[in-house]
């Protein structure tokens, strides 16, 4: 019986962009606003900050515990950055798709190509800000990092956006008014619902053609 889209398993949906972008703030939003979306966790050796929760905001892991999920293959993408390992647990990805949930992965570009790399279906996305004054205005404003870390983020920022020929779509995150953004990503994803592919067409026959 169909539900809300033909497809059986879920999508897997990849949100990307440099630091400052306003990700979270959206992807919180975007979940927010349709329960059949769950957002992916990952996990991290970095110490929690004042307002994040175990199990919540990321899984917190100690060295010792991510490398031997490094060792037995548990991620789907890790990287070490800044002195600590964030990865994506293959667990959490295969689990949620598998249940027919849609599952968005907040990931920087380089675990994006990651990603692609592995050949496995999913949707990407890239979220930019209006305008390099903005994202700076951004990353003060947040007051996380030092001049010199801020500095740093700006740089990355700047060779971040060269990767934007590598996802399927591109939305512009603006100023003061998330759900603009949100708006947007739900349309690409009410699309990507219906896309034919390998996966819809043979759920029509399971349903249609037996």
């Amino acid at each position: 019986m169909w539900n809300n889209r033909p497809s059986q398993q879920g999508l897997f949906i990849v949100i990307s962009g440099p630091s400052g972008t306003g990700k979270t703030s959206v992807i919180r939003e975007l979940c927010e606003s349709d329960t059949t979306l769950a957002f992916s966790i990952s996990a991290t050796t970095r110490p929690p900050r004042s307002d994040e929760a175990d199990g919540i905001d990321y899984y917190f892991l100690d060295e010792t515990e991510f490398e031997a999920l490094i060792n037995s293959g548990g991620f789907l993408e890790w990287v070490k950055y800044g002195g600590h390992y964030y990865g994506t647990l293959k667990s959490t990805i295969e689990s949620t798709i598998e249940k027919g949930k849609d599952l968005v992965l907040e990931i920087d570009v380089h675990g994006a190509m990651k990603v692609k790399d592995l050949g496995i279906r999913y949707t990407s996305i890239f979220l930019l800000p209006p305008s390099l004054e903005s994202l700076e205005k951004r990353l003060r404003n947040r007051k996380t990092e030092s001049d010199s870390e801020l500095e740093q983020r700006l740089l990355t920022a700047k060779s971040e956006f060269a990767y934007v020929k590598d996802y399927k779509y591109c939305i512009l995150n603006p100023d003061h008014n998330v759900k603009e953004a949100v708006t947007q990503i739900r349309h690409i994803i009410s699309a990507e619902r219906c896309r034919i592919d390998d996966q819809l067409l043979d759920a029509i026959s399971q349903e249609f053609c037996c």
